[in-house]
C-alpha cells in the first residue's frame, strides 16, 4: 500500500506536475484511472471515519457535519444523541439512503493536514479536504456546481459521476444564481478505488452509488480573484472614520459634497495602491473557509 500522498506531485501522478498545473490554470476536466490506489482507505474509510467521529473529537463546529439526501437534510435527532453524533444511528441513515458529509478533516487526519498545507504553500489557495459517504441511488446533492476546484480520490467502493455543461465561468460566491443545464452529460463514468476526477469550479455535476457504499474525498481549492481583492480593500476601509460617517445625518448639502470629493479621492489613492501580484499570499495566509 502506497503512503499518502504529502505534495502535489505525488498527488496527481502519473501526471506531471506541470501538465496537472496546465489543467489548473485552464479549470479543464482531468479523470485519472489508479492514481492513488489504496493510500487513503486506511486513513479515511468507513471504520477510520466512525473512530474519528466515537473519540468525541469531531466535528468541532456544527456545518462542519451533515447528513443529507438530494440537498435535503436529515433531523439531527436522526443521528444526534445527547448532542453527540452517534454512529450506531449514522449506519441506518446510510440504510435510508442517506449520504454523511463530513468536512475539514484534514484537521484531524494528520496526512491529510500535511498535504493541505503543502498545496497551499504552493498555490497560495487556501485548501480544506472533505468526505463523503453515500449509499443508495441518490446522491448526497441534487445537480450542482461548486465554487472551489475540487480534486476527487475515490477511497472506497464505486460512484458514478455525471458532469452537464455549459459550466459556470469563474463562479465567486455570492454572484448571482445560475440556471441549472439540460441535456445528456458530457461526462459519465463510474469512479473506482484510486481513481482521481478534478473537477473545475463552475462544473454542474450530480453523484450516485452504484451499490453498497462509497466514500470519497474532496480536496477544495479556492483561488483568489479581483472581487476577492477588492473585498478585502473595502474592508480595510471600515478603519477609517471617513467611510463609517452616516449619511443621512448631514443636513448641509455642502458638507455632504465636500464628504463625497474626500472619499472618491481616499478610494482612488487605494484602488492605485493595489497590487494584485502580492494579494494571493495574503489571501492564503487568512484562509476564508
Amino acid at each position: 500500500m502506497r503512503n499518502a500522498a504529502s505534495t502535489l506531485a505525488e498527488l496527481v501522478a502519473p501526471l506531471s506536475e506541470p501538465e496537472f498545473l496546465a489543467f489548473l490554470r485552464e479549470r479543464r476536466l482531468v479523470h485519472l484511472r489508479s492514481a492513488n490506489s489504496g493510500c487513503y482507505a486506511h486513513l479515511t474509510g468507513w471504520e477510520a471515519l466512525k473512530r474519528l467521529i466515537e473519540q468525541g473529537e469531531y466535528p468541532r463546529r456544527p456545518d462542519y457535519f451533515r447528513v443529507a439526501k438530494e440537498s435535503v437534510p436529515a433531523p439531527s435527532e436522526r443521528w444526534r444523541v445527547d448532542g453527540k453524533v452517534d454512529t450506531i444511528r449514522l449506519e441506518q441513515c446510510l440504510s435510508d439512503g442517506f449520504s454523511i458529509i463530513i468536512t475539514h478533516i484534514e484537521q484531524h487526519v494528520p496526512a491529510l493536514g500535511a498535504l493541505c498545507q503543502s498545496l497551499s504553500a504552493q498555490l497560495l489557495e487556501p485548501t480544506y479536504i472533505g468526505a463523503i459517504v453515500t449509499t443508495g441511488a441518490e446522491g448526497a446533492f441534487r445537480l450542482h456546481y461548486d465554487f472551489e476546484d475540487l480534486i476527487i480520490l475515490q477511497v472506497e467502493g464505486t460512484k458514478r459521476w455525471q458532469l452537464f455543461g455549459p459550466p459556470v465561468s469563474n463562479p465567486v460566491r455570492g454572484m448571482a444564481k445560475q440556471a441549472a443545464p439540460n441535456g445528456a452529460p458530457m461526462f459519465d463514468a463510474v469512479l473506482e478505488p484510486g481513481d482521481l476526477l478534478f473537477v473545475p469550479a463552475g462544473h454542474w455535476h450530480h453523484c450516485q452509488t452504484i451499490s453498497g457504499r462509497s466514500i470519497h474525498l474532496g480536496i477544495f481549492l479556492l483561488p483568489p480573484t479581483g472581487w476577492h481583492a477588492a473585498k478585502a480593500l473595502t474592508s480595510e476601509l471600515l478603519a477609517e472614520e471617513l467611510f463609517r460617517t452616516p449619511l443621512t445625518r448631514i443636513e448641509d448639502a455642502t458638507q455632504l459634497a465636500a464628504l463625497e470629493t474626500e472619499v472618491k479621492r481616499r478610494l482612488i489613492e487605494k484602488i492605485s495602491a493595489m497590487r494584485l501580484c502580492e494579494f494571493p499570499a495574503e489571501w492564503n495566509r487568512l484562509r476564508p473557509f
